[in-house]
């Protein structure tokens, strides 16, 4: 295997840093997480069951998304593990070994699922027969999962090239190959494939859309451009999901902007400064996103312009928010899931995952994975020791 070890070297000199300014924080410094404060609701979140999937990420920063189907989960563990779970009663069919350290979440439809591995390989399962179709050599580590489009499969890695394979087969269609940073977050977002275009956030804070026939480029726009001396001041990563509603894509950077853009004309409608890894989550007249402080805020589609902010998470590690119904879904990094209300960002409900060993020590708790919505009034949230859970929002009966 051909490792490029600029890559890694970018990423434990981020870390470095972020754990030499970490110790150079007092007690009294900002970035403390906020301590929750006890609220009264009229509803709450009940697990209606959990399981665990098999080796979590733990402190790595691997996001394993299951993918969630009209009557089956689909996960994946770390060691290669893919597990099928009953979203009704939690039972497990039997699963399927991939003998590999997996990267990526699974992703897919009802016929093939799709998973993507440390050692740059991409793997697509056969649905109905529960057997590999095909495994794919690519560049490099796959971090984002890999999306099914018209028959094909579109594939980010951490080198900074796109690909198209198919889907049939697996053999790679063309690839798009773009310089990045000496520095860059860990991770990378994943690609939207609508209106006859592939839309992609880059590592240098641009915005690309590419022709899925050949990779060649329709427009390429700067949504953050780099500014500071240090290496760390110049992150504009896009790490974080963007959204596409009609004929507009939303999305934001670290240290960077928030935007509308027109994607038939590769023009911006509006933008605004915003700091975040998480992405974007929109509805029909709202944009939310959790900022790299953990504030959560929503903002006006049209126009950007703010409807409310809600610090009260601050430092608490976010995901990206989750539309359940009237509310949004976010997870922290001690495993509590939080639901606020949508319209003005009050508390609505709130919940601690937790599992324990035989000597009473809490396995890993914290999530990275945003929440997953199904149904009405079903969350789906794994957390970083892989287990997966599935929370119930009830209202409280007068005797509660």
């Amino acid at each position: 295997m051909n490792i490029n070890v600029s890559y890694f070297s970018r990423y434990f000199f981020l870390l470095f840093a972020i754990l030499l300014l970490s110790a150079c924080a007092d007690d009294d410094n900002l970035d403390q997480p906020t301590e929750l404060v006890p609220f009264y609701s009229e509803y709450y979140l009940d697990v209606t069951w959990h399981k665990s999937t098999g080796e979590g990420t733990e402190n790595q920063y691997v996001f394993l998304q299951p993918l969630i189907l009209e009557k089956i989960a689909v996960t994946v563990s770390r060691d290669g593990v893919l597990n099928i779970i009953s979203l009704t009663t939690g039972d497990f069919d039997p699963d399927i070994e991939l003998d590999t350290v997996i990267s990526a979440g699974v992703s897919g439809n009802e016929d093939v699922w799709l998973v993507a591995t440390r050692d740059a390989h991409v793997i697509a399962i056969d649905a109905q027969k529960r057997r590999e179709m095909w495994r794919t050599r690519v560049s490099s580590e796959v971090l984002a999962r890999p999306i099914i489009h018209e028959g094909n499969v579109v594939v980010r890695t951490v080198d900074g090239k796109i690909l198209s394979l198919n889907l049939d087969d697996g053999k790679i269609r063309w690839q798009y190959q773009r310089a990045i940073p000496d520095l860059t977050l860990r991770g990378t977002s994943e690609p939207i494939v609508a209106r006859g275009k592939i839309f992609a956030g880059l590592a240098d804070g641009r915005l690309i859309a590419l022709s899925p026939d050949d990779g060649s480029v329709i427009w390429d726009i700067a949504l953050s451009v780099p500014a500071g001396r240090s290496e760390i001041q110049r992150l504009v990563d896009i790490d974080g999901d963007a959204e596409l509603y009609g004929r507009v894509l939303y999305a934001a950077s670290f240290q960077g902007r928030v935007a509308a853009i027109d994607v038939e004309r590769g023009q911006f409608l509006w933008a605004r400064d915003f700091s975040t890894h998480t992405g974007v989550t929109l509805d029909e007249k709202t944009l939310y996103s959790s900022d790299e402080k953990g504030n959560i805020w929503a903002l006006d589609r049209l126009n950007g312009a703010t409807v409310w902010k809600q610090e009260k998470l601050a430092y608490r590690k976010l995901t990206r928010p989750t539309i359940i119904g009237d509310y949004l879904a976010v997870g922290d990094f001690e495993g509590f899931v939080h639901l606020l209300s949508r319209y003005d960002g009050h508390f609505v409900a709130r919940f601690q995952l937790g599992q324990f060993d035989d000597l009473g020590w809490e396995l890993g708790t914290g999530i990275i994975v945003p929440p997953i919505i199904k149904g009405e009034d079903r969350v789906v949230v794994v957390t970083r020791g892989g287990i997966l859970y599935v929370l119930a929002l009830r209202e409280r009966d007068d005797d509660f």
